[in-house]
């Protein structure tokens, strides 16, 4: 048997990099990988520099778009399909994994047509449409938050985690430090509104005698912009546009300001890093604030909506939850009791029981 998964997906941080962690654990057992992915994605380049091989198609998501975007992306789907028919036809792996993304669709379908078992990687703790649409004729279904079994009910569905690299698991429980340190996390593509808001609630801090200790990713767009404001503002901060190791800037944080992807919510568990979610409002079925919940019953969240985030309230939560370190401590202990260590390695080992390598 041609010992090859292929993954399918990506577009995002919060879809390639636990694909990647899956690819680790497949080759760890001897299995090579091929990815298929969109060009317009992060994939074209994060997963080359891992060394994996890539094919890529035309494809663009149509979340949020214009009528005519949409029609534009009807018309890449023939090709797009085609393409991953092509490849997979090509070469004959044992298992497809979906990802999610533009690419993901594509793939697995292909594998459908083709016969070839198929694996969904649900992220989310409520699954975007693409992916219940495709669940009843998954062979397994692996979900990253427990919430999202519910809405595979009757189908093949298991809580396996989102895949965090054990770099995270390593992290030391916290200790808060005087001054107080932030991490803000915008996400692989940075925050444009956690940008504007941020420095600006942090400088209503600074007004009534509040310090802390600043590193805030911005985003490869906003760096330089992010950097000016702070300075405008008098305020002292590291301003970087990725984090290339971010468990490393996850240890030194005493708490974090971030959106709520999937992987950044699974992150902040594994590290076990109270955090201040600022849900996207934006996306797809509002699936971050049904991450940024899913963490505040927990305990190791507070959340606070867009609409809620004005710069002053934004600020007064912050404030009062970094005068209370007892407080930050327990919110670390709950964030860390709902991490699931080894998902890769679960992940790896569906794939491998559901294409018969076992």
């Amino acid at each position: 048997m041609n010992r090859l998964v292929v993954i399918a997906g990506g577009g995002t941080g919060g879809h390639i990099f636990p694909g990647l962690a899956v690819a680790e654990a497949l080759s760890a057992v001897e299995v090579d990988v091929h990815w298929l992915g969109v060009r317009r994605g992060l994939e074209a380049e994060l997963v080359a520099q891992h060394g994996i091989p890539i094919s890529l198609v035309d494809l663009e998501g149509i979340h949020g778009r214009s009528s005519a975007a949409v029609l534009r992306v009807a018309g890449q789907l023939p090709a797009a399909a085609s393409a991953a028919l092509s490849l997979l036809a090509n070469k004959r792996p044992f298992a497809v994994l979906g990802v999610g993304g533009y690419a993901s669709a594509a793939g697995v379908a292909a594998a459908g047509m083709l016969g070839i078992p198929w694996v969904l990687q649900e992220q989310n703790s409520i699954p975007g449409w693409t992916n219940r649409s495709l669940a009843p004729w998954a062979d397994s279904i692996c979900c990253g938050f427990e919430d999202a079994l519910g809405y595979f009910q009757s189908l093949p569905s298991e809580w396996t985690g989102n895949p965090v690299r054990p770099d995270f698991f390593s992290i030391e429980d916290l200790v808060p430090h005087d001054p107080p340190r932030l991490l803000v996390l915008g996400g692989s593509q940075g925050s444009l509104f956690l940008n504007q808001t941020v420095p600006r609630a942090l400088a209503l801090m600074r007004s009534i005698g509040t310090t802390l200790e600043v590193r805030h990713q911005a985003g490869p767009r906003w760096a330089d912009v992010v950097q000016t404001s702070y300075q405008d503002l008098a305020l002292e901060a590291s301003v970087c546009p990725f984090l290339d190791e971010p468990w490393q800037s996850l240890s030194n944080a005493d708490v974090v300001i971030a959106r709520a992807g999937a992987l950044t919510v699974s992150e902040l568990a594994a590290a076990g890093r109270p955090s201040l979610l600022i849900p996207f409002g934006a996306a797809a079925a509002n699936h971050q604030e049904f991450n940024a919940r899913s963490m505040q019953r927990a305990g190791g969240s507070l959340v606070i909506t867009e609409a809620e985030a004005a710069p002053d309230h934004v600020a007064a939560e912050l404030d009062d939850l970094l005068r209370n370190s007892d407080r930050l401590i327990t919110m670390a202990r709950n964030a860390r009791s709902v991490a699931r260590e080894g998902a890769a390695t679960r992940i790896a080992a569906k794939i491998l029981a559901i294409g018969g390598v076992l």
